[in-house]
């Protein structure tokens, strides 16, 4: 036994050192010709080429280079493509691209060389309408992204000091959407933002001074349960009841304490949930945290969901004295099927989804949780945790009288 695993080490040493010794399998002293003709289109943040390709029968591929940002990007197109696509350019500035034709030995001819001038990126285009707004306890970016390209957009702030903080990042290719900050207090605060691509290219830094509207964290004990007649019936198990949508405990197992419908067909669905904040006067919610139990990303986990207020609801749960305060979409961050999870899913399941309201929504006591879809097709969901920030008119008051 000794000797084969004597004999299988020997083998993987050699492998190893035949690796690093690694020589092109055909040595063919020649080197291809040219590309010729080489027509330029511009795009944005990048730019096509197209050429013709040289005669030549040991041709293997075609290889672009350009500095971009002190770094050198290469790009290569097999023999059988008459184009290729450099991208990942910075600015509309013209930048010196050089074509090479490389052999099977690789060995590469002498550069083709072109002037191009790509439109402008993406995330310079985001950037130029970008709007930076007070929120609740903090500040929001509001961006449009038409192509959909992967941005890296990051909100700082700046201390009594001067000094600016590293900043939060959120990563996003939505068309159109939001990101914001929290945790500030009700007083003149700069803040800044700035958007990075994929390839590390960086805008200017867009600042504002914003005062953040006051905010503060709902107390939970004056959670109470309440049920119209049209609410969802509840799911028959010992650990499920409605209360346990605010215990402050987030189930580790399928078991574990929450709140879930019972199952349904179409004909009753969507499914919802109803429970009074025991603020008597109404409160400006803010800001919304949910927790899903596991499986995560699957059954009874909501997908897509509405969240209604009242200060009055009609005692037939009726929806004409309800107002649809939000319209939220739980995301999966990689993306992966069912019953996979990467880092960052697991990571966003343990902080819970950050859903914000809209500044101009009136105060409600009541809430209406309705669920849209769940994660696999089902006529249920559950809940592990709902957290809610906001402001009372008492805030208000106190807020305005400083």
């Amino acid at each position: 036994m000794y000797k084969y695993i004597l004999i299988g080490c020997m083998m993987l040493l050699y492998a190893c050192s035949e690796e690093n010794n690694r020589v092109p399998l055909i040595d063919d002293p020649i080197i291809p010709g040219k590309v010729s003709n080489v027509r330029v289109e511009a795009l944005p943040g990048a730019v096509q080429l197209i050429y013709d390709l040289p005669a030549s029968y040991n041709l293997s591929y075609v290889r672009a280079e350009c500095l971009i940002n002190g770094v050198v990007r290469q790009v290569k197109a097999s023999s059988n493509a008459n184009t290729l696509i450099v991208n990942g350019f910075a600015d509309e500035s013209e930048y010196t691209v050089n074509l090479f034709s490389v052999s099977r030995s690789e060995k590469a001819s002498e550069p083709v060389t072109v002037k191009v001038k790509p439109l402008s990126p993406p995330f310079q285009e985001v950037f130029k309408d970008l709007r930076l707004v007070e929120d609740w306890g903090g500040a929001c970016v509001l961006f449009d992204n038409p192509t959909e390209a992967d941005l890296a957009i990051t909100i700082i702030d700046r201390d009594n000091d001067g000094f600016w903080s590293e900043g939060e990042t959120f990563y996003t290719k939505m068309k159109q959407g939001s990101v914001s900050v929290h945790g500030f207090e009700a007083k003149k605060t700069t803040f800044g933002v700035y958007i990075r691509d994929r390839w590390n290219n960086f805008t200017d830094t867009l600042v504002m001074e914003l005062t953040p509207r006051f905010e503060k964290l709902l107390d939970k004990s004056k959670f109470r349960p309440v049920r119209f007649p049209n609410d969802s019936p509840m799911l028959d198990r010992v650990f499920v009841r409605v209360e346990y949508m605010w215990d402050g405990e987030a189930p580790q197992s399928q078991s574990g304490n929450c709140f879930a419908t019972d199952y349904g067909t179409a004909a009753n669905w969507p499914h919802f949930v109803s429970f009074d904040l025991g603020v008597e006067e109404g409160a400006y919610i803010s800001r919304f945290n949910l927790s899903a139990r596991p499986p995560y990303f699957e059954s009874h986990q909501m997908q897509f969901f509405e969240i209604w207020g009242s200060m009055d609801p009609s005692p037939d749960g009726s929806w004409e004295s309800w107002t649809r305060l939000l319209e939220g979409e739980v995301i999966k961050p990689s993306g992966l099927p069912a019953g996979e999870l990467s880092d960052e899913d697991r990571q966003r399941c343990n902080e819970g989804w950050d859903f914000s309201f809209p500044l101009e929504n009136p105060p409600v006591r009541y809430i209406r949780i309705k669920c849209l879809k769940v994660f696999i097709p089902m006529y249920a969901f559950a809940i592990s945790e709902v957290t809610f920030w906001g402001q009372e008119p008492s805030d208000v008051y106190n807020v305005n009288d400083k």
